[in-house]
């Protein structure tokens, strides 16, 4: 058996420290990109471009991902989630966000989003398909463990809420708003700019949020590591 100490604070400080920096470093990339209003002279907006893949803030996405999947195991193997007969939804959301840490990077859900496109009109808020795919899946995910959750001190369940609806609401709602500009417009406008900023924004603190509850739940657990 192992006693976890962590300095939760400190680490979720660096955590929003990190993002906040990168939020801004995007955002002043932008600016100074809209201002000369030539990409070959700026092509190296991408390495901090929040919507961009294989960058500097994916790879912070996918790391912060994978944190919140490591914690989620250690709860898993908690005395108190074994005696509550807990493990298997602990181990559950661990697999969720390492495959949610992996798609970051790997584009999973725009290949997904290309299958989509089959079966529905991809234009307008469905501009990006693999929204409604992923939707659904948000949607059986949350029928499945709304019970689990319910049955928690209601403080800790109304911050899982919390922690769920920020980043829903960026990686769903204004991912829907960003594809009807881009669909209308085009992704080259100062609308879909703020639009996808405020997304990638809502996601990264949702999951730092995220993180902090798990830490928080994990704080002074004996945990059997074998």
């Amino acid at each position: 058996m192992t006693n976890i100490m962590i300095n939760r604070g400190s680490i979720v400080k660096f955590l929003s420290v990190s993002a906040f920096v990168l939020i801004v470093i995007h955002i002043i990339i932008l600016c100074i990109y809209y201002y000369i209003g030539d990409p070959d002279k700026f092509d190296f907006v991408q390495m901090f471009d929040l919507d961009m893949e294989a960058n500097v803030p994916t790879v912070f996405s996918s790391l912060i991902l994978a944190t919140s999947a490591l914690c989620f195991y250690l709860l898993s193997k908690t005395q108190e989630s074994k005696k509550n007969k807990e493990t298997k939804y602990w181990l559950g959301l661990s697999g969720v966000f390492l495959f949610l840490s992996f798609d970051e990077g790997a584009k999973i859900h725009e290949n997904i989003g290309d299958y989509t496109e089959n079966f529905v009109d991809a234009t307008g808020y469905l501009y990006y398909p693999w929204v409604l795919s992923y939707g659904v899946f948000v949607l059986v995910l949350a029928t499945f463990y709304f019970k689990f959750f319910w049955k928690m001190p209601k403080k800790i369940f109304w911050s899982f809420m919390l922690s769920a609806f920020v980043y829903i609401s960026g990686a769903v709602g204004f991912e829907f708003l960003g594809a009807n500009e881009s669909s209308a417009h085009g992704t080259d406008t100062v609308t879909y700019s703020v639009l996808y900023t405020i997304e990638e924004s809502l996601e990264m603190y949702g999951v730092i949020y995220l993180i902090w509850i798990l830490l928080s739940l994990l704080a002074n657990k004996s945990i059997n590591v074998k």
